[in-house]
Parts: structure tokens; C-alpha cells; sequence
């Protein structure tokens, strides 16, 4: 008889515990619904620039979303010390509309830096990296690039240096990684206006973020157009992006009298050496962008969440204030086809 009760109890607790069990899935199921329906923005309530600040340049625009909430990142120029310096800078928001106090604001200062610059984010694996480098052009002190890494976009490791056993000595910029199969990819600017134009870009890769980096081949990575060629102009302020489950490159591309953001494809089951397929990303003209409509842009695939493409990018009307950079805010643009761009609030 108790053996019975037993076995009775027992098949009564795991009824139990698969209904306990599928109501957990159907309520985190829901959690997910909801959590992602709160991420999609409310587009026509917002309005560009969607962040500015009264007395800061605010450029290099990187973001992340996580659970329903966008982390910011950007360059900020400002006065600090006396002197107009740059300064790595993150917010968040749940909708565009309001910001929070930042959670990072570093300037380098601390190792003796003159400031910090060009922030991007990244999903590597399971963590989230930011990379950035010192800025400055100190001749005596070159650029360098770092990194910092974090599982909730809050917390932050402390600054580390990347790639230095192929950097040191040389001025470097606009730093963007990637996670592709088990292998950190490393990408950015080399050398300043008076290098050729055709080897500003460098490629890397190690195992570890730590190293020790090599030089992917070359090491020198190539940007063609739709047509097969180079455009002539001058590449900076990379991004990796991934379109789908294809590794693309964002660049900011210009001449004396060309300035464009344009996107770049790599070819599945090659290394990020040599990127095709260019063409230029266009966002209208609004009353923020009128001289500069779009710089430093971050281009992201978020077509699962509310099936657009999103890209963030800095624009100014003039070319005076900080430090010729002009006051720069950001605005937010979306597209379901990467040719047609709508900026926050219009209709689409």
C-alpha cells in the first residue's frame, strides 16, 4: 500500500512539474514578447537630432540593445582643463526620447592621455566589447587602441591595450572587432592624411582579445565598389556589421569634396581582407545636418526585433567650434532595404 501511495505521488508530482514546467516556458515566452516589443521604438513620436548636448560635439555614435533598453556610446569634444578634449562617453534609453547620466565618461587622463576617442561595441561571443583609441596626436605619444569588456553593458572591465606588438610606435584610430568562428578580428586606420590612401586600412586577428595579434595576410585590407574598383577616397571610422550571417564593413569614406557613409560585403568563408559590393548609405538632409548629413555613422540589422535596419550618425552645420569639428548631435535613421533611409519620426 505505501508503495502504491508512493508511486501515486510521484507520477502526481511530475504532472505537477511538467505543467509547472510548460507554464514557465509559456510565461518566459511572453517575457521575450514583451521584453522585445518594448524595444521597438516608437518611431513617429521621436525627432531628430535625437541626442544633443548644449555645449558638447558629440560624434563616433556606437549603440546596443539589451533587454529592452539602448546603450549609446560617442565621442564627446568639450572644454576639460582649458581646452576643447575628447572624451569616450555611454547613456542609455529605453526609447529615444530620454537619456540617462552617463554610466562612461574617460578621457585617458588617468594614464596620461590627452583625451579618448571613437568608441564602438560589439557582441563578441558572450560578452560585449567596447574599443576605442587615445586621441590627441601627440607626435612624442602616438594613438594607440584599446578595449573593455562587459556582460550587461554596465559594468566594465578596466581599459585594457590591443594589438600593441603591431601598433606601437605608429598612430592608429577607429578601431572596430569581430567574433567569427572562434577567432577575434581586429580592424583600423593607420597613419595620418599623408600615408596612401589604399593602405589606411589594416586587418588583424588573434585568439584572445589579449593576443598576440597577426596581421591577417597583408595585412592591408582593400575596399571595392559595385564596380569592382576603389573609389579614390579616403576610409575611416569602421564599423563591422553583420547584414544577416554576412560580416559587412562600414566606413566613412571622403575627399575634399566627397563625404558619404558607404557599406561594404564580405564574401561568406573569406577573412576580412578585401570587402566589395561599396555603396553609399544616403539620409536626408534635415535642419541638424545641412553642412556634415552624416558622419561616423554605426549601421545595424535589428529586421528580427521590428524588421529594419537602424543607423546612428552625427551631423553639424558648420565646421568652426570644436576644434574645426563643428557642433555635432546625432540622429537616427531606419530602412528596410539599406536604399531608402527615413529619419526618426518620418513616416515609412
Amino acid at each position: 500500500m505505501a508503495e502504491t501511495i508512493e508511486r501515486a505521488t510521484r507520477i502526481a508530482s511530475g504532472r505537477l512539474m511538467t505543467r509547472l514546467g510548460i507554464a514557465t516556458l509559456l510565461l518566459s515566452s511572453i517575457g521575450l514578447s514583451v521584453a522585445h516589443a518594448r524595444a521597438a521604438l516608437d518611431w513617429s513620436s521621436l525627432q531628430n537630432p535625437v541626442l544633443s548636448y548644449p555645449h558638447w560635439s558629440i560624434k563616433d555614435a556606437a549603440m546596443a540593445e539589451q533587454s529592452g533598453t539602448y546603450y549609446v556610446f560617442f565621442s564627446a569634444f568639450y572644454s576639460d582643463h582649458g581646452q576643447i578634449r575628447s572624451h569616450v562617453v555611454e547613456v542609455s534609453t529605453p526609447d529615444f526620447k530620454a537619456f540617462s547620466q552617463p554610466i562612461l565618461n574617460f578621457d585617458g587622463e588617468d594614464a596620461g592621455w590627452k583625451g579618448m576617442c571613437s568608441p564602438d561595441v560589439q557582441k563578441l561571443g558572450n560578452v560585449w566589447g567596447l574599443s576605442f583609441n587615445s586621441w590627441g596626436d601627440d607626435p612624442k605619444r602616438p594613438n594607440q587602441l584599446f578595449y573593455m569588456t562587459s556582460a550587461d553593458l554596465v559594468h566594465w572591465s578596466s581599459r585594457q591595450p590591443l594589438a600593441a606588438n603591431l601598433t606601437a610606435g605608429q598612430s592608429v584610430i577607429d578601431l572596430s572587432l569581430a567574433f567569427v568562428e572562434g577567432s577575434y578580428y581586429a580592424v583600423w586606420r593607420q597613419g595620418l592624411e599623408d600615408y596612401p590612401k589604399d593602405i589606411h586600412l589594416r586587418v588583424a586577428k588573434a585568439k584572445s582579445l589579449s593576443g598576440p595579434w597577426r596581421f591577417v595576410g597583408s595585412g592591408i585590407g582593400t575596399l571595392n565598389m559595385a564596380n569592382g574598383h576603389g573609389s579614390g577616397l579616403i576610409h575611416e571610422n569602421y564599423q563591422f556589421t553583420w547584414i544577416g550571417d554576412v560580416l559587412h564593413l562600414l566606413s566613412d569614406d571622403y575627399s575634399d569634396k566627397v563625404e558619404g557613409e558607404y557599406l561594404y560585403a564580405l564574401a561568406p568563408g573569406d577573412e576580412p581582407l578585401t570587402w566589395a559590393k561599396g555603396v553609399e548609405l544616403q539620409v536626408p538632409v534635415q535642419s541638424f545636418n545641412r553642412l556634415v548629413r552624416c558622419f561616423a555613422a554605426a549601421l545595424y540589422d535589428w529586421r528580427k526585433l521590428d524588421g529594419y535596419y537602424y543607423l546612428i550618425y552625427a551631423g553639424c552645420n558648420e565646421q568652426q567650434t570644436y576644434l574645426g569639428r563643428g557642433w555635432n548631435r546625432l540622429g537616427l535613421a531606419r530602412s528596410k532595404d539599406l536604399i531608402h533611409w527615413f529619419p526618426a519620426g518620418a513616416a515609412n
